[in-house]
């Protein structure tokens, strides 16, 4: 297919074909993050996503695991860099509400 062929539908409809507990792949993480469609995910209420992180995660993933929609992160590093540790991201880690795998 070219480029003049490709068809292009809105990022509502796009991310409506995410179903749940699927793997979601995310950069950015405090320069360009993909905020778009990490807000339509959460606004579509998806659940149970494995989200993989590179090279590093901040408030795209903090935000998705803060609103219930990550079951899974595989990562080097979550944080808000000079601001500090993602707070969404570290109590559902210690609480046990997401399973972690960190890639360092």
């Amino acid at each position: 297919m070219s480029f003049a062929e490709a068809q292009f539908v809105s990022l509502k409809e796009a991310v409506s074909l995410v179903e749940d507990g699927s793997v979601v792949a995310v950069t950015g993480a405090m320069s360009a993050p993909p905020m778009s469609l990490v807000r339509e995910l959460i606004r579509q209420g998806k659940r149970n996503l494995h989200v993989v992180v590179s090279p590093i995660g901040g408030i795209n993933v903090d935000m998705l695991i803060g609103a219930g929609c990550v079951a899974k992160a595989e990562f080097p590093q979550i944080s808000l860099g000079e601001f500090g540790l993602a707070p969404n991201f570290r109590r559902a880690a210690e609480e046990g509400t997401i399973e972690t795998l960190e890639h360092t």
